[in-house]
Parts: structure tokens; C-alpha cells; sequence
């Protein structure tokens, strides 16, 4: 009998994409592609989004969700949390119906208590092993996002505790199970568990980059048009370092006044208007232009205007938009984070929050036109090692679905 994959993601918030629903997205792309059956367990809203991102029912794709998108709005979203667990229970003997015991896999992909609660109690249903995907590692409580590497302190906040706490959770639901994460950096964390550590995550094919920027992998990507000097693209999140940026553009203007920054993303509105209220009172309207938030694959025809890419953050699980700039042709400027080790080129690395080292590498690749064409081969170069298609792949030789499917 066709194995079926269960893959749960009960946990889905607003209508944005973060990394690891890209990543679920792109691994049942890969597995239809395989012909191998899905049954995705999520809400309302995922279902609206996977569905635009090409993950649409079919022979091979099934969803199975809840109505959870309008509480999202109503309450919290930790109330919106627990109203899901209850919701999950009563699709539960749907979802019954269709699991074959000796064949089908389950997969959790991340771990938010609407996700493990569910994956835990239904488990016992699969005779093979369940996988809980882990992406990324919770900051100190007492530091947060901004202080982890920094070691400064903070007062812990009701959204950190929450997140510690449902990875706490997480490890204990899934002592007996297979954590599938996507750096070396986390190997530590799970020495009771059957651990795999994907050898490439994520990446882009060639392909996507020439339709929107027309730039083939051969090709020299300085013959497209650049508008921006520098781009940062992101979420408006704590981790993300945005309010360094200002920082950074204060030392690059006063060397280049004309400095052009694209920007792209969105997110949290406390932190766009703080961050806006600056770009005003520091009189860089004209030195920024803002996309908002694109989740499509327009973004590399905006990137490959760009001849660098930023990457500020305090903290991250493994940067896959540093791999799309990347494959854009960008090199990246980053802090020097430990979970970055996975780069061995394409990035430069500064001291966290060393803005001035950072300017200054910077202003080197705009002022060297032959370095910066050398480093932007090296980085599409580089980026041309990873995909998700390989990705796919390891997790189809992982799963052992050549055997099952």
C-alpha cells in the first residue's frame, strides 16, 4: 500500500510564510513530485496561503484543517493556541480514517504546543518513527533576541517564556521520536534522540533566479541594472536587528550621501512605525525604498537590482534569505553568529553590533568594483550548491520512501 505523509502544522499565525512553513511547502512539492501521497493537518489560513504558493489538492495532496484564523484575530494568539488544540480533537477521527498503520509517517514541523500536543497524541497510531522537524533554538530568557550574544540583560517577556516553554515541551514529546534541524550548531540539544542534521536546507535553483532577474548561472549578474547599493530583507522581529540598520546608514552616509537601501519585509507594526519614526527623523527618506512585504518570488527581480546584501540580525536558526541574495549574486555583510558556521563562503562576518566594521566592508565592495564582482560570483557560485531540491532529497533517502512509496 502508497505511504502517506501526515504533516502538521496546527500552529500557522497570520497570513505571512516564516521558515519553516517554506521549508514544509517546499519538501511536499518534492514529495508530490515523487508521487507520494500528503495529508497536511493545518488551519484555514494555511490552507489559503499554501494553496497560493502552488500546494494545491490533488491526487497526491490532502488537506485536513480547522477554523482557527478568525480566534487568531478575536483573541490572542495564545488563546487562538489552545482554542486549536480543542479544535484538533474533533477533526481527530478524520484524520483517523486515513492513517495506515504499518506504512504512513508523521511529521510535526515545528514545535508550538498546537503542533505537539497533536503530533504527541496521535503518535501511537504510526508504527514507524515520527519526525519533529526542530528549526530554531529559543534565545536565554533572561537576554532575549537582542542579548543572547551580546550578553545583555533584560526582563524576560510573556512571548519569551512562551516560546521557551513550548520548546521545553517539544522536548519531551519527542524523546522517542527522530528530530530532524537544520544546523550543526544544535547537535547538543538532543543527545537522547535519534538526531539528523540536514547536510544542505533550502537554497534556490537557477531556474527561479533567471525568470525574475533574467540571470542565468554563467552569466556576469553585474550586466542587470543596479538601483540599490545595499538590501535588507526580513521580518520586522526583535531578532532581526533592524534598528541597527539606522545605525549603520548614518556611517555610510555621511561617505556616500546618495547611499540607496532597499528594503523588504513587514511584521510587527510597534516595530515598522518605531523603526519608520527614526528613518524620518534621521532624514533618510530619500536614501530608502520600501517593498513591503513580498512572499512571492518577485522578490529576486527586486535583489538582483541590489549589489549587496545586509543581514543585521541578533539571532537566527540559519538564514536562507542570506542564500537567496546569494543566488542573486549578493554578498552577503552579517554579524558574526555561531549558527553562520554553515557558510563557508559568500559572507562577510563582522563582530555583532561592530556597525563601524560593518559600514566598512561595506563601503570596500561598493569602492572596488572588481572585489565586489569577485565576491558576487563567489556568492552565486556558492549558492548554486544548495536547493531544495537536494533538501528534498535527503529527506526522501531519510524517510526511506523508496522503500515504502
Amino acid at each position: 500500500m502508497k505511504t502517506k505523509i501526515f504533516h502538521v502544522e496546527f500552529s500557522k499565525a497570520g497570513l505571512g510564510l516564516s521558515g519553516g512553513e517554506k521549508c514544509m511547502v517546499e519538501l511536499i512539492r518534492y514529495f508530490k513530485k515523487k508521487n507520494i501521497y500528503n495529508i497536511l493537518l493545518t488551519t484555514d489560513n494555511g490552507k489559503e496561503l499554501y494553496t497560493k504558493l502552488g500546494l494545491v489538492e490533488d491526487e497526491n495532496l490532502k488537506y485536513i484543517t480547522i477554523k482557527s484564523f478568525i480566534t487568531e484575530q478575536k483573541y490572542h494568539i495564545f488563546v487562538s493556541y489552545i482554542l486549536r488544540v480543542f479544535m484538533y480533537f474533533k477533526i481527530k477521527p478524520l484524520i483517523i480514517k486515513e492513517i495506515n498503520f504499518e506504512n504512513d509517517i508523521l511529521m510535526c514541523h515545528s514545535e508550538f504546543f498546537p503542533n505537539t500536543i497533536a503530533c504527541h497524541n496521535i503518535s501511537k497510531k504510526f508504527k514507524k518513527n515520527v519526525f519533529y522537524w526542530f528549526h530554531m533554538l529559543a534565545p536565554d530568557v533572561f537576554k532575549g533576541f537582542e542579548g543572547h550574544f551580546t550578553n545583555q540583560y533584560k526582563i524576560p517577556t510573556p512571548a519569551l517564556i512562551h516560546y521557551k516553554l513550548n520548546q521545553l515541551f517539544f522536548k519531551y514529546v519527542s524523546k522517542k521520536s527522530t528530530i530532524i534541524t537544520v544546523n550543526p550548531y544544535y547537535k547538543f540539544l538532543f543527545k537522547k534522540n535519534d538526531t539528523y542534521i540536514l547536510k544542505k536546507f533550502g537554497g534556490e535553483s537557477i531556474f527561479v533566479i533567471k525568470k525574475y532577474s533574467g540571470v542565468t548561472h554563467n552569466s556576469n549578474i553585474h550586466t542587470s541594472v543596479k538601483k540599490y547599493d545595499i538590501a535588507f530583507m526580513g521580518r520586522f522581529h526583535p531578532q532581526k536587528g533592524l534598528f541597527e540598520i539606522i545605525e549603520i546608514l548614518k556611517i555610510l552616509k555621511k561617505i556616500k550621501p546618495d547611499i540607496k537601501l532597499l528594503l523588504i519585509g513587514g511584521g510587527n507594526e510597534a516595530i515598522k512605525k518605531k523603526f519608520f519614526d527614526l528613518i524620518h527623523a534621521h532624514n533618510f527618506n530619500d536614501n530608502i525604498e520600501y517593498a513591503g512585504f513580498i512572499s512571492s518570488d518577485e522578490k529576486f527581480e527586486l535583489l538582483s537590482k541590489s549589489k549587496i546584501f545586509i543581514f543585521p540580525s541578533y539571532y537566527e536558526s540559519f538564514g536562507q534569505v542570506a542564500l537567496e541574495a546569494m543566488a542573486c549574486g549578493l554578498p552577503v555583510v552579517a554579524y558574526n553568529l555561531p549558527v553562520y558556521d554553515v557558510f563557508e563562503k559568500g559572507m562577510i562576518k563582522v563582530p555583532i553590533r561592530d556597525n563601524e566594521a560593518f559600514a566598512s566592508e561595506i563601503m570596500s565592495l561598493l569602492n572596488h568594483k572588481t572585489k565586489l564582482e569577485k565576491f558576487s560570483k563567489i556568492a552565486k557560485d556558492y549558492s548554486s550548491t544548495f536547493s531544495w531540491e537536494k533538501t528534498g532529497e535527503e529527506v526522501y533517502n531519510l524517510l526511506d520512501l523508496n522503500e515504502t512509496s
